[in-house]
């Protein structure tokens, strides 16, 4: 009897080049796109160039240079909420990137919401949400950094053991890995939970409670930035940034992570 499995390794390798095939496809088709989109802004038609990129969004891709042409093309079709989300997205993958942080600067100065920063959030507020001071990523490259200075210093303690400060400084830099970590863990964690988002509707309302006939407390418009705290039904429990808390209905925002 002949053995079978020759012609399982025949079907598993006509699988594994289909899949390449496919995906080597799947790669022409979004370059294609992408093409299509940047030839449509270098015509001047932003509308269509958003729509265009938009389509490789949807097909799952998550590319800070994508988010970053979006936001110019939204930026160029006069859609100022869109150009921010997209900015803000893109610097969530590339915290530092000088010409997005430069861009969203340019988009966030035309807004029609220029939040007053006089009612800054209280000290505690601060301490729980870390990532207002640092984002999570610096505060854990910050503690990789403390980590190796301590590995350094309890070296250099051990081939100079007489040196009577090295204590005093081991016991200094753990303390302050400590507290590092501390907010590392907290931001990571207040990130995932209480996520981020950009207002949409060229005008909404942010109102005391979850229902259209509760008091208003100010009227918000495109690009606003704000933070999610609660959900209940179809609205959405937000922070701006001067501290402020309202309920704002799920469907004038966006997330941004």
């Amino acid at each position: 009897m002949n053995s079978p499995y020759p012609y399982f390794r025949l079907i598993a390798l006509i699988v594994a080049m289909g899949c390449a095939f496919s995906t080597i496809l799947e790669a022409q088709n979004a370059t294609i796109i992408a093409r299509k989109a940047q030839q449509a802004y270098q015509k001047g038609d932003f509308n269509g160039a958003v729509k265009t990129y938009e389509q490789l969004m949807a097909k799952g891709y998550n590319d800070p240079g994508l988010y970053f042409n979006l936001g110019n093309a939204c930026f160029q079709a006069g859609q100022s909420g869109k150009a921010v989300l997209y900015y803000e997205k893109a610097l969530a993958l590339t915290p530092n990137d000088e010409a997005v942080l430069e861009n969203l600067e340019q988009v966030r100065s035309g807004l029609s919401d220029q939040i007053d920063q006089s009612m800054a959030p209280d000290w505690w507020d601060w301490l729980l949400q870390p990532q207002w001071l640092l984002r999570p990523n610096t505060w854990a490259i910050l503690f990789a950094l403390l980590v190796w200075l301590e590995m350094g210093f309890l070296l250099a303690w051990r081939r100079n053991p007489q040196i009577a400060w090295f204590p005093w400084v081991i016991r200094g830099t753990l303390t302050a890995a400590i507290v590092v970590l501390f907010g590392a863990a907290l931001s990571f964690w207040n990130t995932y939970h209480n996520p981020t988002g950009i207002i949409l509707n060229k005008e909404t309302t942010l109102r005391i409670g979850p229902e259209q006939a509760s008091p208003a407390i100010r009227t918000l418009h495109e690009g606003t930035k704000v933070a999610y705290l609660d959900k209940i039904g179809t609205w959405d429990k937000v922070r701006l940034s001067n501290g402020q808390e309202g309920w704002l209905e799920q469907k004038s925002t966006r997330h941004i992570n």
